[in-house]
C-alpha cells in the first residue's frame, strides 16, 4: 500500500532527482549519499492530503459498516442470527462463544467499541451519514498524534471522536 501511494501521490522530482548520480546529471561535489538518500519518502503526509484511511482503518470502517447494515436491516438472516442484541443497551452486542478470533468475535469488539459514541438509540441514521461520520473519525485519529511516522494510536477505536460539528455536516444532508 505505500509503496503504491509512493508511486502514485510521491514527489516524482525528488524521486527522479535521488538519483542522478551521473556526473553529467550532477556535479560529482554535489553528489552526496548520507542516510537521507537511503531513506524513503514518508506515506502518513500523502495519506492525510489525498484523504485515504490506512489498511488497519479501513478493515474498521467496513467491518462496521457491514454490523451496521446488517443490524439495521435484519439481512442477510444468516448474518444477523449471529448477533445478540443486549436486552440492557439494544444498540450494543453480545459476542457468542464462536471460535475466538473469526469476524463475528472482531466485528462485535468494533461495534460496541464504536456505537456507544455515536450516541444512536435505533438505527434511524442512514448508512451514508453513518460512513461519513465513521470515515471523517478515523481520517482525524488517523493523523492526530504524529505528522511522519505511523504509530499505534493511530489505529486504536478508543480515541476515536465523533463531535457534534462532524454529526451535523451528513445528518443535515438526508
Amino acid at each position: 500500500q505505500k509503496y503504491c501511494l509512493r508511486v502514485l501521490f510521491g514527489d516524482r522530482e525528488g524521486y527522479l532527482d535521488k538519483f542522478k548520480t551521473c556526473v553529467r546529471g550532477r556535479p560529482y561535489s554535489e553528489q552526496h549519499l548520507d542516510h537521507k538518500f537511503f531513506q524513503k519518502e514518508h506515506t502518513k503526509p500523502i495519506f492525510k492530503e489525498q484523504g485515504i484511511l490506512a489498511v488497519q482503518n479501513l478493515y474498521t470502517y467496513h467491518c462496521y459498516l457491514e454490523v451496521y447494515k446488517v443490524m439495521k436491516f435484519r439481512a442477510p438472516i444468516s448474518l444477523y442470527e449471529e448477533y445478540v442484541c443486549s436486552a440492557r443497551k439494544p444498540t450494543l452486542v453480545i459476542n457468542q462463544p464462536d471460535p475466538p478470533d473469526n469476524f463475528n468475535t472482531r466485528s462485535t469488539k468494533i461495534w460496541n467499541s464504536i456505537t456507544p459514541k455515536l450516541k444512536f438509540q435505533d438505527y434511524a441514521l442512514s448508512a451514508a451519514s453513518i460512513k461519513s461520520m465513521l470515515k471523517c473519525s478515523l481520517q482525524a485519529n488517523q493523523h492526530n498524534h504524529t505528522e511522519l511516522n505511523w504509530t499505534n494510536k493511530d489505529f486504536e477505536l478508543d480515541n476515536l471522536n465523533f463531535s457534534k460539528s462532524k454529526q451535523s455536516g451528513p445528518t443535515q444532508s438526508n
